[in-house]
């Protein structure tokens, strides 16, 4: 069922349109869906710009795809030393009965 369109709703969604306010937005401040925000809207022959919206999108992805590829070098070069732990000789140190310290190269650590 379509929703009526009063006279304060129709200055409001007037209002909101000449200040630019994106469709999202006076929906959520109307109350109504967007789908109703864009019905109202055409009816009053007031076109919603989505150029502003299609630019942020945009700009939103190109900075994900930087983010992605930062955390991408970033796990790459953890992998790397983790890799490069595992090629390492570990240097286990302990104590003999008489307290002298002992060291002992391993190529794997104990697993205590």
């Amino acid at each position: 069922m379509a929703r009526t369109l009063s006279a304060e709703d129709e200055e409001t969604l007037r209002q909101f349109h000449a200040d630019g306010v994106s469709r999202n937005e006076i929906a959520r401040q109307m109350e109504w869906s967007v789908g109703t925000v864009t019905n109202h809207a055409q009816r009053l022959g007031l076109s919603i710009d989505r150029e502003a919206v299609w630019a942020a999108t945009k700009a939103r992805q190109v900075d994900l795809k930087d983010r992605r590829q930062r955390i991408q070098g970033q796990l790459l070069d953890l992998a790397e030393r983790a890799i490069e732990r595992t090629r390492t000789e570990y240097v286990m140190t302990a104590s003999d009965h008489l307290g002298v310290p002992v060291h002992e190269l391993m190529a794997q650590p104990s697993a205590k």
